[in-house]
């Protein structure tokens, strides 16, 4: 009977404890479902077209957006700045966000004589968190009056930290120590020394394994303090002294195998009862992937296994909590497991690297996702490859979630070889988790969220001066007008405070907004009425000047480089300014008349719409227009590739995709062209896939047809008050000359970026696209870079070099 009552107090006490743990693992499990649904993080990635720039030039740049390393399904806006030392901004971009993906340019204005510039990334659900989970990249600028000064040297210091792993040493028991070297400018350089006791004892010697880090074993004595004597690459000696070691505590050992993690827990003797047991927690992008109760009441080790086969590629982060919830050790690793990119094929169709020879590069995209990509060809000679890299991978996987600066990231991610992956391991021991703080989370300290997402471009607005009675059942009755010929009709409920909104809206460049309360034929309630409109141009975020010192730019390349990079852009900046300036012989100016199609184009369209890769068919001058029965018919036969059905509503593909059709830069369904009269059409244009403009990508192109301006259209708007909008800012095409149908033989080209394209869309039925471009007067060898996403957040990159 006395057994059997042992018996159940002993079921009693272990359901107690499994009880226990369930619940704790439950409530952590329940605060990060918290995060990870109401807390989401988005990341940021910027692909330049080429590692440094001087004075007056542009940057072309390609950002892209991920949520957790999933496709951002948050934002639809995102801003990018330009700021000075000082962090005040030079420019800014606001973007719209297809398929993770956004592009703009920066034109660095020749007063910049040499220095850095920033670039800052972001959305506005991004504004919500810690600023400095912000994209934030320096840019080397220079000149050539900076490069033909001399400068006194920068005083060169060095340093080394020091890393136990888990986070704490303590006393009696072996500890893995990492530690990193490197100067003032984020250089790592190699390092060796001993460790030493308070006595002047050697207890180990340590050596750097890569880019000046490296670890070694210590078991730290009760009482002692050690140091670590070293020299730099000077030959001069220092002393540094190691992180005390606590009396009691845990001390976390790591190791990967193949498809599992091996984590070793190992205690002091004598420890407190917050010490006798251990929770083990392990997350990743905020979703709880492990949970682990460990008692250690009786035992000093305990050694544990994760299953990791079935994580996606990855920081994992390990945390150890006492019986309290405290978190006491902490470890991070990264997790590769291959799964998170997809292929891209990129090779030279023709390759000429004479004097403005032609080449064409063919760029092949495995799977069958849409895709979403951007390509740079730059001259390799000016734009060589440094030793301090970032890409796609390296931002997203791994920088994006450290606290500290890793040098040269991408080379991470160069080869699968064991020595990467160890080296690898070596950045997790010296650097942290920065997402967020488990003492936060664990007293429940959310984040504020001030930016709710938005549907594309928002107008909020209030009716102000008129009692709630006057209001009740009314609406805004609006017309946003583009430079297209017909403005896009809204009609916006007001609430019971006055206010109003309009989301989803899509313009680049600035729009008017005309507007009166429904049913208000006289206008007497809309004049009696004011109005205040806010739009989606959102405040920018201050930048501590002292914060933008502090971090490490990129390295800058060879002198010899940058002074023929310099002087060719010397140059093309001279040559540029002598075509927009030249002395006539005689008093007289000539120029070249504008096309009908060159003033439609710059009287009805904007944003995406302008210019652009494709056919303009203008209606005026085409007799056939006017006979033909519908807009369809009119275009049929007249684009190759363009597949055009005109039984029933009719249907257009390109590429096996459906086209995107607009009607005044408004996107409508194919069904409303046969409404439209060839008689009110002024202009067509037929983009060629992908189209921008388009939701999605438009990897079937994109039709825009543009009705008459005329006095009509006026008259919607006549006498109705109007707000100015600021839009999307407006794009711009960057220049690939063509040698064939131009020979510009008066003209030297000194372009060091040969062709840039951000928006290169690919889809189950477009596997496959062909970039031709013409060679510069200077360049011998082209350097390739592609970058992109796909719709499932896979990633790729692919890079070449051509001599």
């Amino acid at each position: 009977m006395k057994k059997r009552r042992h018996y159940k107090f002993f079921l009693s006490f272990l359901l107690f404890i499994i009880s226990a743990h369930m619940l704790k693992a439950q409530y952590i499990d329940s605060l990060l479902d918290i995060l990870d649904t109401k807390y989401m993080q988005e990341k940021v990635h910027l692909h330049l077209d080429k590692s440094y720039y001087n004075a007056g030039e542009t940057i072309w740049f390609k950002a892209y957006v991920v949520t957790d390393n999933l496709p951002a399904a948050i934002s639809k806006t995102m801003f990018a700045d330009l700021l000075d030392a000082n962090g005040r901004i030079l420019q800014r971009k606001m973007m719209p966000v297809f398929l993770s993906g956004a592009a703009s340019y920066f034109d660095l204005p020749d007063t910049i004589s040499s220095g850095r510039v920033f670039i800052r990334a972001y959305t506005p659900w991004m504004l919500n968190f810690d600023s400095t989970l912000l994209y934030l990249k320096p840019i080397n600028v220079s000149s050539l009056k900076a490069l033909a000064a001399k400068k006194p040297p920068v005083p060169v210091s060095y340093s080394v930290k020091f890393f136990p792993e888990g986070g704490d040493l303590v006393q009696g028991i072996n500890s893995k120590v990492a530690f990193k070297a490197n100067d003032n400018q984020g250089i790592p350089v190699p390092v060796k020394g001993d460790i030493v006791d308070g006595k002047g004892k050697k207890i180990t010697s340590f050596s750097s394994i890569h880019d000046g880090m490296g670890h070694f074993v210590l078991t730290p004595a009760a009482g002692e303090r050690y140091l670590a004597v070293w020299k730099d690459k000077t030959g001069m000696q220092h002393e540094t002294l190691l992180p005390a070691a606590l009396k009691q505590g845990v001390v976390v050992t790591v190791a990967q195998s193949e498809n599992q993690l091996i984590y070793t827990l190992q205690r002091t003797d004598n420890v407190a009862p917050l010490f006798g047991s251990f929770s083990v927690v392990s997350q990743m992008q905020q979703r709880l992937m492990y949970s682990a109760k460990v008692n250690m009441q009786k035992k000093n080790v305990v050694r544990a296994t994760i299953p990791i086969d079935s994580l996606p590629n990855g920081i994992l982060q390990i945390t150890i909590f006492n019986e309290a919830m405290a978190p006491i050790a902490e470890r991070i690793i990264y997790i590769n497991q291959n799964n998170n990119f997809f292929i891209t094929d990129l090779h030279a169709v023709e390759k000429n690297l004479t004097k403005r020879g032609h080449n064409a590069l063919q760029v092949d995209v495995g799977g069958s996702f849409n895709s979403n990509l951007s390509v740079s060809v730059t001259d390799a000679a000016l734009n060589p490859v440094t030793e301090n890299e970032e890409n796609i991978y390296s931002e997203f996987l791994l920088s994006s979630d450290l606290k500290g600066y890793v040098y040269n990231p991408a080379y991470y991610f160069s080869s699968d070889e064991d020595s990467v992956k160890q080296h690898l391991d070596l950045v997790m021991l010296t650097n942290g988790w920065r997402r967020f703080k488990w003492e936060d989370v664990l007293a429940s300290k959310w984040p504020v969220i001030n930016n709710l997402p938005e549907d594309y471009l928002t107008v909020n607005g209030k009716v102000l001066g008129v009692t709630k009675n006057l209001l009740y059942n009314k609406a805004v009755t609006a017309i946003l007008k583009t430079k297209a010929a017909t403005g896009k009709f809204f009609t916006i409920p007001i609430n019971d405070k006055g206010e109003f909104k309009q989301p989803g809206l899509y313009f680049f460049d600035t729009a008017k907004l005309y507007y009166q309360l429904s049913n208000d034929k006289d206008k007497t309630l809309t004049n009696t009425a004011s109005f205040s409109f806010q739009s989606s141009f959102i405040k920018p975020p201050t930048q501590s000047p002292a914060w933008l010192a502090s971090l490490f730019a990129l390295q800058k390349t060879d002198s010899t480089v940058l002074l023929k990079s310099g002087k060719l852009a010397l140059l093309k900046r001279d040559q540029d300014e002598s075509n927009k300036i030249k002395t006539l012989s005689v008093v007289e100016v000539r120029s070249k008349a504008k096309s009908l199609k060159e003033k439609l184009d710059e009287r009805y369209t904007s944003g995406f719409f302008t210019g652009g890769d494709g056919y303009t068919f203008t209606t005026e001058d085409d007799p056939f227009a006017k006979s033909s029965f519908s807009i369809l018919n009119y275009l049929q036969g007249k684009v190759a590739g363009l597949q055009i059905s005109t039984t029933g509503d009719g249907s257009v593909s390109w590429r096996g995709s459906a086209t995107s059709i607009f009607l005044n830069e408004n996107p409508v369904d194919i069904s409303m062209l046969s409404s439209v009269s060839m008689t009110d059409v002024a202009l067509i244009k037929v983009f060629r896939p992908p189209f921008f403009g388009a939701v999605g990508g438009g990897s079937g192109g994109a039709i825009a047809i543009y009705t008459k301006k005329g006095g009509g259209d006026n008259a919607q708007v006549k006498g109705l008050a109007f707000a100015n909008l600021n839009g999307y800012s407006p794009t711009r095409e960057f220049y690939s000359p063509d040698y064939v149908k131009d020979p510009q033989a008066d003209i030297k080209d000194y372009r060091t970026t040969l062709y840039w394209n951000p928006i290169l869309m690919f889809d189950k039925n477009s596997r496959r696209i062909t970039i031709p471009f013409f060679n510069s007067d200077n360049c011998k060898k082209i350097r390739v870079v592609i970058e992109g996403v796909n719709e499932i957040g896979q990633l790729t990159r692919e890079e070449k070099i051509f001599e």
